[in-house]
């Protein structure tokens, strides 16, 4: 029993790894025609640009001043932050989608197409964003760790570079060997302390991404049925078209 949940597992997962390399080369939709029939406003692309606006942001401590008249906040819809040029693509990926929802309907072969490439750029743009992302925010994660204040350095404030040390995990043995013993006690404390609260960031982490394997499960299973409604509609509209 254990053995076949093992196979079923792994033949799940290497089924995942095969739709994401084919998302990643972009053979999954250059082969097999894709329409997206609930296309919302916020597609994957503004999400991120908005993500990489934040992030960007936070990174160099800016601001941008917001009016309350409700015409100027109607007109602000970027921050004024340079971004890469993938990100510049897909800003005008989004400006120039929108101008297509409003022109083109969706019943239209050509609309079906002019979707279908829509979605292509889109999904190419996601996943070339979604590595950069990810760095972006691991690396100001770690920024904040490391300028966290201990809170040894309120016990201890006459040996500031024992402080300096425990942030850093790292202690001199002559250092220790110079302080008494309810100094060392008192580090000691401290350092259970960080070590119980990085376990429960741990197991939130491991909750975090128990979550996101099913929502990519759940968002694989939609690309699957989506590409057989891309087929089907493919084979209607030939049909039609030889039927003339």
């Amino acid at each position: 029993m254990v053995h076949q949940e093992k196979r079923v597992y792994q033949a799940q997962r290497n089924e995942r790894e095969s739709i994401r390399q084919k998302l990643a080369l972009g053979s999954f939709y250059d082969d097999e025609p894709v329409i997206y029939t609930s296309c919302s406003k916020n597609g994957p692309s503004s999400r991120l640009q908005s993500g990489v606006n934040l992030q960007v942001c936070f990174v160099n401590d800016s601001s941008s001043d917001k009016d309350s008249d409700a015409e100027d906040s109607r007109t602000e819809t970027s921050l004024d932050t340079p971004l890469s040029p993938v990100s510049k693509q897909s800003s005008s990926l989004s400006d120039r989608d929108t101008a297509e929802e409003d022109s083109d309907p969706l019943d239209d072969c050509g609309g079906f197409w002019r979707v279908q490439r829509r979605l292509q750029e889109e999904a190419r743009v996601a996943l070339a964003l979604a590595r950069p992302m990810a760095r972006m925010q691991v690396e100001v994660e770690r920024q904040i760790q490391l300028h966290r204040r201990s809170p040894v350095a309120d016990l201890l404030p006459h040996l500031p570079h024992i402080s300096e040390g425990l942030m850093k995990r790292n202690l001199r043995q002559g250092d220790m060997r110079d302080m008494s013993l309810g100094q060392l006690q008192v580090i000691t404390n401290d350092l259970h302390s960080q070590i119980q609260s990085l376990n429960e960031e741990l197991v939130q982490l491991l909750l975090m991404r128990d979550e996101l394997h099913v929502e990519q499960d759940a968002m694989l299973v939609d690309i699957e049925d989506l590409t057989r409604h891309a087929h089907s509609h493919q084979r209607h509209q030939a049909e039609k078209a030889m039927s003339k």
